[in-house]
């Protein structure tokens, strides 16, 4: 409780909620977001009520209207809950009143909690506006409770991890307009793989207990980083970033730990767990070999010394956690996939990282353009089908959504030797890159000194 009160007796948390609940943008937002709702919800309970020849197809109307209030609350949020955060902290470097905050005796995480917290609360305080208009849902029948509150945790989860996305660009960008920018875009590609990953957990009972447990250990990784990143680019320590290296190792090794367990006991790794695995994998190749460092001589010195800042450590350690399942496993489909996984993730990172390896900072931005030219753009090719006669070179098979999809979609796919070798290449060339790029370049005036 002493822990509660000194969190909610945050000074800059205190000045948030009493300034930003006083403007007049926030009561036009939240009356507009329960607004939209509402003519959603009355419009789709009056077709349910037309459409409806008895009583017994009004349950299928009630998951129909379920299932619209959902994703047009998780489409607004996505709208919403990032213009909360964007501005929050480079909003005061334009103000030039950052430099004020940071001699003040509060921590950069306390800084970074106080602005979050209102973000936090304006998305509480949204989802249950709009509670007496969901719960019309009940009176058609066909949606549990548990269903209900699950969907409001789903929706919650995906409002913090927008805020929390918009509030570390906003920490790192100087310009509140740069900072809105890469969070849109950023939440564009976000939102392809983790929004039905979170509107999955509206159907725990229909999904299996180790699916659910990814779940949750992924959001709330990707929450937890996406705080201590923002505290980071506050305060550039050593400390900081080794905190969030441990921080992804702890949830790394959950979460190999429920694919084993759902080996070891049931003996058959399940398409739902498979399609959460792989591609997480896949992501977290990308950000955990990351090349920038502390820009300090002392601070880079204190985090070379980690032996989870080298990026080979990762490397290793990923691709052996992505193999593993196999093990257990005597399905192909789920060897060729782990492997694919592997070529994929090491070869986009590696590439993103040698092109970046002069300017470490540009890394996010060509990882994500790789992740979109690579992943989104040829996955789409692939709408109307791939014909046998183009499984050789059509442009979806580099895709790793494609394969995703197509998984479930036919259970004896294949993936072509033209996606491994695409792969392998980009990999080869991303170290070359790589050690092109940091070779030590000669000094003429130490070689005359010696001499």
């Amino acid at each position: 409780m002493n822990r509660l009160k000194k969190l909610l007796d945050n000074p800059v948390f205190v000045k948030e909620m009493r300034v930003g609940f006083r403007e007049k943008k926030v009561f036009w937002g939240l009356t507009a977001w329960v607004i939209i709702v509402a003519i959603f919800a009355s419009i789709s309970v009056a077709a349910a009520l037309a459409e409806s020849n008895s009583i017994n197809d009004l349950p299928e109307s009630g998951k129909a209207l379920f299932e619209l209030l959902f994703w047009v609350q998780m489409a607004l949020l996505a709208m919403l809950a990032p213009s909360l955060t964007t501005s929050a902290v480079s909003g005061e470097r334009e103000r030039q009143s950052f430099e004020m905050l940071l001699t003040t005796h509060l921590a950069p995480s306390e800084l970074i909690f106080g602005k979050f917290g209102f973000a936090a609360s304006f998305i509480v305080l949204s989802l249950f506006s709009t509670i007496p208009l969901e719960s019309v849902v009940f009176f058609l029948g066909g949606v549990s409770l548990t269903s209900f509150l699950l969907s409001k945790l789903a929706l919650l989860a995906f409002g913090l991890l927008c805020s929390l996305l918009g509030l570390m660009l906003s920490a790192r960008e100087t310009r509140s307009a740069y900072a809105t920018g890469q969070t849109y875009l950023c939440l564009f590609l976000i939102s392809f793989t983790l929004g039905p990953f979170l509107g999955m957990m509206r159907y725990a009972p229909d999904i299996p207990i180790e699916a659910q447990a990814l779940l949750v250990i992924s959001t709330l990784y990707l929450g937890l980083f996406f705080f201590w990143k923002s505290v980071n680019h506050l305060e550039e320590r050593a400390s900081h970033l080794r905190m969030l290296l441990g921080i992804g190792l702890a949830f790394y090794v959950l979460l190999v730990a429920v694919g084993l367990c759902n080996e070891e006991l049931w003996g058959d790794l399940d398409d739902s767990i498979w399609a959460i695995y792989a591609p997480i994998h896949y992501l977290l190749m990308g950000v955990m070999l990351n090349p920038m460092r502390p820009t300090k001589q002392r601070e880079r010195v204190l985090f070379d010394k980690s032996r989870l800042s080298r990026p080979l450590y990762w490397a290793i350690l990923l691709s052996t956690g992505a193999l593993l399942p196999n093990l257990y496993s005597d399905d192909f489909a789920f060897t060729a996939m782990s492997v694919y996984t592997v070529l994929a993730g090491l070869g986009t990172a590696c590439f993103a990282r040698g092109l970046t390896a002069r300017n470490p900072g540009r890394y996010p931005v060509v990882l994500g353009m790789s992740w979109l030219l690579l992943n989104l753009i040829p996955g789409f090719t692939a709408i109307a089908g791939v014909s046998d006669d183009e499984r050789i070179w059509h442009p979806a098979l580099i895709s790793p959504f494609y394969y995703l999809v197509d998984s479930y979609s036919d259970p004896h796919y294949e993936i072509t030797f033209t996606a491994y070798g695409f792969y392998l290449v980009l990999l080869l060339v991303g170290l070359t890159l790589c050690l092109r790029k940091t070779k030590p370049k000669p000094n003429p005036t130490a070689d005359r000194t010696k001499s």
